[in-house]
């Protein structure tokens, strides 16, 4: 087949029926907004096929459980590896009246017992996750491998509507406090309000205390210059010499059996999960040794509750009587929003990746020693239903042509910026006002990054951005563009960078200050940056394209203001 008939042919399309066409797409959503909180870099055709198909579901199915007023979920199209969000905005003032008062009724048992709710979903998603870890990839026939990828789908488009289920009234009630809070001149980007939504614990943040005592307990048994003097790939095989190392090994065997279904970027299938490589767990304890890192988010957190509940008494004081056990219910589920926004990666996403990785790569062993493709990783280049198509006889087929053009497109625009909006209305502030308020979506608004800057007149930053958790801090610019650069972070450093995920949580006891590229107030990085209590500005397009590493720069947390110290 020649090159020019190849390109015509439709089986190049990365996600077939959710690739992004201008012509349509534009005239009928009008705005679609670049997904930069989970979509950079670029994804691989793999992972945009199965987060673009089954989280645009669990997206609408979610919008449609809870009743979201203005809005009937979103849809996702894939381009050029970036990820492209359209809002399903209801417009009509009759049918808003009826989906809102179906909301309220749907908001009530998550008001009343959210912990018990997400509690029972956590289990039912971790009874399914059972038996896809227990399958025996390389002694699967492949009929079985074919009926593992349909359980991994079935498990994918589950996970997808739990997640949904769970995030959404945490989120929604975000919008809620939102709106409750206007009339008292508070906004979302007030340093009132990122006050009132902190200080809460989730599980993210109670394995990074595991792995920071696995360290502490490590320097107790005289093993410090192990994991100093070692690289993490070696760690294991050099603890093997010593009694004392073996048992920390033992120690750290039952951690990862509870803890190293992860991968490292929450957001793809490339990077490996800790059981996989648990080099990956070993370098973050690493960091914690080598770099003196003190676990100091308890007290951290202490001070948080004792600011949120003074200013949360201050709110109440201007609050009618008949209305604050409704407000103090909202004020407490948005602050669920906060926790869940982590915790939930935990169960979800990192998992169920995992799951999908390691399921693929059995797959990919498999087409590989038929010939079907060069290596286990082209799979990632493939789709399940090209995949399903040649399992049971991969003998008899050559993926090689597909797998083979399309890691040579991704390697091609995987780290080239995005447009953040592909719109045709007539300015940014237009797609804000007529479209993601409209919606009053929080993940759109306040995930995906579509909120603006307040105005501040007299304020002359150098970058502005979003206020997400107020104070200052000046002092020397880190630049990550990846979570393997983070062994780079030094103490007392400003981290800069595109955005995070739950992995990159453990080097935030070194950084004074957080900005990322994009973002907005419910995105991971401002909710860990306000339960640190650094100064945060997200959504500041393109800090890290315009702030060296070694700059010194302030950060002012309070007005969303970014200054160069050093012009």
């Amino acid at each position: 087949m020649s090159e020019t008939k190849q390109d015509s042919v439709k089986i190049w399309d990365v996600v077939p029926g959710f690739e992004f066409n201008e012509e349509i797409d534009v005239p009928a959503l009008h705005s679609w907004v670049f997904d930069g909180a989970h979509g950079f870099p670029r994804w691989i055709p793999m992972f945009s096929w199965l987060w673009i198909r089954y989280c645009s579901y669990g997206g609408q199915y979610g919008a449609e459980m809870i009743s979201m007023p203005r809005f009937k979920g979103w849809v996702y199209r894939e381009k050029d590896g970036g990820a492209y969000i359209g809002m399903r905005i209801v417009r009509d003032e009759a049918e808003i009246e009826k989906r809102t008062a179906r909301f309220r009724e749907a908001m009530r048992p998550w008001l009343e017992e959210f912990d018990s709710k997400w509690d029972a979903y956590k289990q039912e998603l971790l009874s399914i996750y059972e038996p896809l870890q227990a399958v025996d990839l390389d002694r699967a026939t492949n009929i079985d491998l074919l009926h593992h990828l349909w359980d991994l789908t079935s498990m994918y488009r589950r996970m997808w509507e739990i997640h949904f289920l769970v995030v959404y009234p945490a989120f929604a009630a975000f919008t809620l406090l939102e709106d409750t809070l206007a009339r008292f001149g508070i906004t979302s980007q007030s340093p009132e309000f990122n006050k009132m939504i902190r200080g809460v614990d989730n599980e993210v943040f109670q394995v990074d205390k595991e792995m920071w005592k696995l360290g502490q307990k490590a320097i107790q048994n005289g093993l410090e210059d192990v994991f100093k003097n070692n690289e993490a790939t070696e760690v294991l095989t050099k603890l093997e010499k010593t009694d004392a190392g073996r048992e920390w090994k033992k120690d750290f065997s039952e951690f990862l059996n509870k803890n190293g279904w992860r991968v490292l970027r929450a957001f793809d299938l490339q990077e490996p999960y800790w059981l996989e490589e648990p080099s990956s767990a070993i370098s973050i304890i690493q960091n914690f040794i080598s770099k003196g890192i003190n676990y100091t988010l308890n007290k951290i957190r202490a001070n948080l509750i004792a600011e949120r509940d003074k200013e949360i008494d201050n709110l109440m004081q201007k609050v009618p009587d008949n209305e604050k056990e409704e407000l103090l219910a909202i004020i407490k589920l948005a602050q669920k929003g906060s926790s869940i926004s982590e915790e939930h990666d935990l169960y979800c996403e990192l998992r169920s990746h995992a799951l999908w990785r390691r399921g693929l790569l059995g797959m990919g062993r498999r087409l590989a020693q038929a010939g079907a493709i060069d290596q286990p990783e082209d799979i990632f280049f493939l789709n399940p239903d090209e995949i399903e198509q040649v399992i049971l006889g991969p003998e008899f087929h050559k993926m090689q042509y597909i797998a083979n053009r399309r890691r040579s497109q991704w390697e091609d625009w995987k780290d080239k910026p995005c447009p953040p909006v592909i719109t045709d209305r007539a300015s940014i502030e237009e797609v804000f006002a007529m479209d993601a308020l409209s919606a009053n979506e929080p993940i759109v608004l306040h995930v995906a990054g579509m909120e603006v800057p307040l105005e501040r007149p007299g304020l002359k930053a150098d970058i502005r951005g979003i206020s997400a958790s107020p104070g200052e801090a000046d002092g020397l610019a880190r630049v990550i563009m990846d979570y393997n650069q983070l062994q780079e972070v030094q103490s007392d450093e400003i981290l800069v960078c595109p955005a995070i995920n739950p992995a990159w949580t453990p080097v935030f006891p070194l950084v004074k200050a957080l900005v990322t590229d994009g973002g907005g107030l419910l995105s991971h990085a401002a909710i860990i940056g306000r339960e640190y209590g650094i100064p945060t500005i997200v959504n500041s397009h393109g800090a890290t394209s315009q702030i060296k590493t070694g700059q010194h720069i302030r950060v002012d947390g309070t007005n969303g203001a970014i200054y160069f110290l050093d012009k």
